[in-house]
């Protein structure tokens, strides 16, 4: 009998969850809505002289992540991506055995910094395992001079500032500032580098001018999954005309972080 009314109260708090979950659609931009829920996945890469964000779902860190944006004087970039994705799917898809995916899962996969190591990108038809686009993802202590340290892993990320290293493919050794924010229903993700970010032998992106954001809201059924980067490239960029490059280059970054967020389950 005390099983059977565990059992039931389980039940009824599963289903109040789901209930106060917020809807996709009071949170999604409305013009973008239909595209979202039929396709999964609406981008906006944007032209040069249009830095404004177009794709922030709402959010109680939208006004945090709307004011922390890049000064842009060189030759600025700007992308957005949002996902929604099925809980159900991700649970039928994945390896792990996860009954159910809460935001504390969540945390823990996006504090769990090492496991990027390995992560791949460029698939093709022939290319299906892809490409390793990070050979290592570390936590370091410090971003001078920093080193490796076992990842602080938590399933409460709230407030918390972890150091990063990633050795990339294409722009080698480069590290970053992660900064967390968390409530409920929602995980708030700033990503900034710390060090001068470099491509074929120039300067290309100083310390401070590239910001990564991530936001994934829980709304009961689905996640909701927004990414943007935005930058301030220098102008020697330009005169090689390598913006196209650059722009496929973080496009496809962007799309390997949600990839690799997906298959965690």
């Amino acid at each position: 009998m005390v099983k059977r009314f565990f059992s039931l109260v389980m039940v009824m708090f599963s289903l109040c969850s789901v209930l106060d979950a917020v809807p996709v659609e009071k949170i999604v931009p409305e013009e973008f809505l239909e595209e979202l829920i039929a396709e999964k996945v609406v981008s906006v890469i944007h032209d040069e002289d249009d830095e404004k964000l177009s794709l922030v779902p709402e959010s109680a860190f939208k006004d945090e992540l709307l004011s922390s944006r890049i000064e842009k004087k060189d030759s600025p970039y700007t992308a957005e991506f949002l996902y929604l994705v099925s809980k159900q799917e991700l649970i039928e898809s994945g390896k792990k055995n996860f009954s159910e995916i809460t935001m504390a899962d969540i945390s823990e996969i996006f504090t769990a910094l090492s496991r990027m190591s390995g992560m791949r990108y460029r698939f093709s038809e022939t290319n299906t395992e892809g490409t390793v686009l990070y050979k290592k993802v570390c936590t370091i202590d410090a971003i001078e001079k920093g080193n490796e340290i076992p990842d602080m892993i938590s399933r409460n990320c709230d407030g918390m500032k972890i150091f990063c290293h990633q050795h990339d493919r294409l722009l080698g050794n480069l590290k970053f500032l992660l900064g967390y924010e968390m409530k409920e229903d929602e995980l708030y993700l700033s990503i900034t580098n710390e060090n001068n970010l470099g491509l074929f032998g120039f300067n290309a992106c100083k310390k401070e001018n590239l910001r990564i954001n991530i936001l994934v809201t829980d709304c009961g059924d689905d996640i909701l999954f927004y990414i943007s980067a935005d930058a301030n490239y220098e102008n020697v960029l330009k005169m090689f005309s390598i913006r196209k490059i650059i722009k496929k280059m973080m496009n496809e970054r962007l799309d390997a972080i949600y990839r690799w967020f997906f298959i965690q389950f």
